[in-house]
């Protein structure tokens, strides 16, 4: 019975996934490295190609894992700026659209501030209806998210492309 409800093929597909965990992946280990220095030491301890791959990567992982508002609303939101000139050097054309949308929504004409707190306090401030259980600027952030969803720009691919090209990965590859 369990082969027939696929509860076989289930768990063969989650110890294949848990077993490619355990395998060495460069990728992974330049990630654990910048996080690590990162906080560690601060983002300005970072090189400018390792601002621009740590910013679009935390960037896309908020998103991601909670929409732009997440973003915004996170300390990931402290790296705005790099994030857009990320985006741009990768010509990640949609993704910026997208971003520069959700700001102006969440922010109108100002920049999101880099201080979190005080995004905290532009983004309350902004809300027409805190208390409104679907306000407009929430429905269009969802349209907005939803198109950021279908990776417009293959962004991972960009990104894996930019560490090969700048020599991010390459201390990390074993040979």
């Amino acid at each position: 019975m369990a082969c027939k409800q696929g509860v076989r093929e289930s768990i063969e597909k989650s110890k294949e996934y848990y077993r490619k965990l355990k395998e060495y992946d460069p990728y992974r280990e330049l990630w654990i490295s910048l996080v690590k220095r990162e906080i560690e030491n601060g983002f300005d301890s970072l090189t400018k190609e390792e601002k621009i791959y740590f910013s679009v990567n935390v960037f896309d992982r908020e998103v991601c894992n909670g929409g732009m508002d997440q973003f915004f609303w996170n300390s990931s939101g402290n790296f705005y700026a790099e994030v857009i000139e990320g985006l741009q050097l990768l010509n990640a054309e949609n993704s910026l659209l997208l971003l520069k949308q959700a700001a102006k929504i969440l922010f109108g004409e100002i920049n999101p501030p880099k201080d979190r707190s005080l995004r905290w306090q532009a983004l309350k401030e902004h809300s027409e209806s805190l208390d409104s259980t679907n306000p407009d600027w929430s429905n269009e952030l969802e349209k907005i998210d939803n198109k950021y969803y279908t990776d417009p720009d293959s962004l991972d691919e960009l990104l894996t492309k930019f560490a090969e090209i700048n020599g991010l990965v390459q201390p990390f590859k074993k040979s």
